[in-house]
């Protein structure tokens, strides 16, 4: 497999398997545009909203990037990251850290999409997809400075929203039209009920205290 690795004083960006390892038919890069970068603020957790087995997880992720280029009309894989149930994180959107992906009801400057592989509205994901998830966001924090227990104005819906957030909780600013729809349970109740939780282990590994 191809690996990307980042590095950080604190924490280290998990091993990523690259666009070229999943297969993905644009391979590295992109012919369609030039990737657009962000200050990312906010860490926006999804649920594809697929099938929760899949005997091939790479032959999934470029089912999603065909859906989201050609059925969609989009760029490239909406996506920062996705991560299947054996916890294998792959690049979604090329680009690299702090591309601008297309994921949150068309106000995606300033965050980061991580989207879980599966449908999480009544089975919770597998411990070893919600670890990556975790190290994935604690990584990003600490890049960032973001605090993984904290709230804070995203700028481009202009709600005042957790650093670490559902899908849903943009619903408020969704104005129901084109590909911006009028609201969305992802990443499912069962997914979404973790997030406390793993708010509380990033700020663990991040030293952050609890209050």
């Amino acid at each position: 497999m191809t690996e990307k690795r980042g590095k950080h004083p604190s924490i280290s960006l998990p091993v990523i398997a690259a666009r070229s390892a999943w297969g993905c038919p644009d391979g590295e890069g992109n012919p369609r545009t030039s990737p657009i970068y962000t200050a990312v603020t906010h860490l926006i957790v999804h649920h594809t909203a697929t099938a929760n087995e899949a005997a091939d997880w790479a032959a999934f992720v470029r089912s999603i990037w065909s859906f989201h280029v050609f059925t969609r009309g989009w760029s490239d894989i909406g996506y920062n990251y996705l991560i299947d149930p054996n916890g294998i994180v792959y690049e979604g959107r090329s680009g690299g850290p702090d591309v601008q992906g297309a994921h949150f009801i068309c106000a995606n400057a300033g965050t980061m999409g991580v989207a879980l592989l599966g449908a999480f509205d009544a089975a919770p994901p597998a411990d070893a997809a919600l670890e990556s998830l975790t190290n994935l966001l604690a990584w990003k924090c600490a890049e960032r400075g973001i605090d993984p227990l904290g709230a804070s104005l995203h700028e481009a819906t202009q709600l005042y929203l957790m650093n670490i957030s559902g899908h849903r909780d943009g619903n408020a600013a969704s104005t129901g039209t084109g590909a911006c729809p009028a609201g969305t349970e992802c990443p499912g109740a069962a997914l979404y009920s973790l997030l406390p939780q793993v708010r509380r282990e990033v700020a663990r590994m991040l030293g952050v205290e609890e209050r």
